[in-house]
């Protein structure tokens, strides 16, 4: 859900949005797509579940809201839920923070030809080049960025090249290293 709701928001121009769970409503409207509304029931749910256990009537929770920020520089979608129950009582629960795996709006869409997909026969290859790439763009800044800010599809390209570089480097290297020592 974290990759639906940031490659949405992003790509519509927005960071920030709000699920009204009792109501089956996101605001900004433009938001309200099917594969994030779909997920709303299941919350719903939970929520009955949970004062059933706990003993309270289901009209207990008069608003339930889920506040989603998106932090473009940090990859991360940070998500604070607020209760309201009967008496007017507020519940904050914890500053939850996700990072979408996929986070390239593009992605979401339908894939023309041009488009990089990794998912063919050369794609192991290109994989590896991609993760290599990835690992020592990370260990050039020292890990002062988060590994994610490296490994997404924003940066696959860089990181494929980076590390198709150092792969092609390393097979140089080791030749001339089994051709000096025979």
């Amino acid at each position: 859900m974290a990759d639906w709701i940031w490659n949405i928001a992003i790509q519509k121009g927005y960071i920030e949005l709000v699920i009204d769970i009792q109501k089956s409503t996101i605001t900004p409207k433009v938001l309200a797509l099917k594969p994030i509304l779909i997920q709303v029931p299941k919350f719903k749910n939970t929520i009955q579940e949970i004062l059933k256990s706990e003993g309270k009537p289901t009209d207990f929770i008069i608003e339930a809201t889920f506040q989603i920020q998106l932090y473009e520089k940090e990859n991360t979608l940070k998500c604070l839920a607020i209760l309201t129950d009967i008496n007017g009582k507020k519940y904050l629960g914890d500053k939850q923070s996700f990072h979408p795996h996929n986070n390239d709006p593009k992605w979401f869409k339908i894939h023309s030809k041009n488009d990089m997909d990794w998912l063919n026969e050369a794609g192991n290859q290109l994989n590896t080049s991609e993760w290599f790439g990835a690992i020592i763009r990370y260990s050039a800044h020292f890990g002062k960025r988060k590994f994610n800010t490296f490994y997404n599809q924003k940066e696959l390209k860089k990181n494929a090249i980076v590390g198709y570089i150092f792969q092609v480097s390393a097979i140089i290297l080791l030749f001339y290293f089994l051709y000096t020592i025979s």
